[in-house]
């Protein structure tokens, strides 16, 4: 099933070449900046700018994307529902199996990006559940669902599925690179393909990038929820 809403060919060149600066840059344009500027900020705060950034350029970017998303999910508001509860659903068995598996092979192991996020989390605590409960959420499935599983499946959907999951996976283990054991970084991004399978097959199914939205606003809520 081909998705009915592509992005503009202006879309994907600036979304692509959005999502690499991200990546690989703008960490480091934050940084330098507020060196510059002589301000004296937190690993938070700096995290907490960079993700406000972040979902303003994925909102300027893609807003006829997500405009037009909408408007396909208030047509058919149950499908959307269904598919983002069946998607939850599918999302912790998987989850649930691999964390198994996980600790079969790591039993003390533990997620390093989960425990950043819980560190941010009591310094920022407000603003944090903002952020990772909503802004979060819109801008990672609008640029690893709606930006390269779209673009791919269109293509060739296994690579989409690929593709998408790996990249997904590989962001939120990017900034521990070099600080932590492979091993463990190796296991932290496995963890997160339950994820990116379950996130795609929502999007793929419901047929508007708003489902693994709604899916990743709940999974964040649940997983905040339980680190207090």
């Amino acid at each position: 099933m081909k998705l009915s809403i592509s992005m503009t060919r202006r879309e994907t060149l600036l979304g692509w070449s959005y999502l690499l600066f991200s990546m690989f840059v703008l960490p480091f344009v934050i940084s330098f900046g507020t060196y510059a500027l002589g301000l004296s900020i937190s690993e938070t705060l700096l995290n907490l700018i960079f993700f406000g950034v972040n979902f303003t350029a994925v909102a300027l970017i893609f807003r006829r994307f997500l405009s037009a998303s909408v408007k396909v999910m208030t047509s058919a508001p149950w499908r959307t529902l269904r598919f983002a509860f069946f998607g939850i659903v599918l999302y912790f068995a998987g989850m649930h199996l691999v964390s198994l598996g996980i600790l079969r092979i790591y039993p003390d192991f533990s997620n390093v990006n989960d425990e950043a996020v819980s560190q941010m989390t009591q310094e920022y605590t407000i603003v944090m559940n903002l952020f990772t409960i909503l802004l979060v959420p819109i801008t990672e499935e609008t640029l690893y669902r709606g930006l390269l599983f779209q673009g791919l499946q269109r293509k060739n959907r296994v690579l989409a599925y690929v593709v998408s999951t790996a990249v997904f996976a590989g962001i939120h283990i990017l900034a521990y690179i070099g600080f932590y054991d492979w091993k463990l970084l190796a296991l932290c991004f496995v963890q997160y393909i339950p994820a990116g399978i379950t996130l795609a097959w929502a999007y793929e199914k419901a047929d508007t990038i708003v489902a693994p939205i709604l899916m990743h606003i709940t999974i964040n809520q649940i997983g905040i929820s339980a680190m207090r």
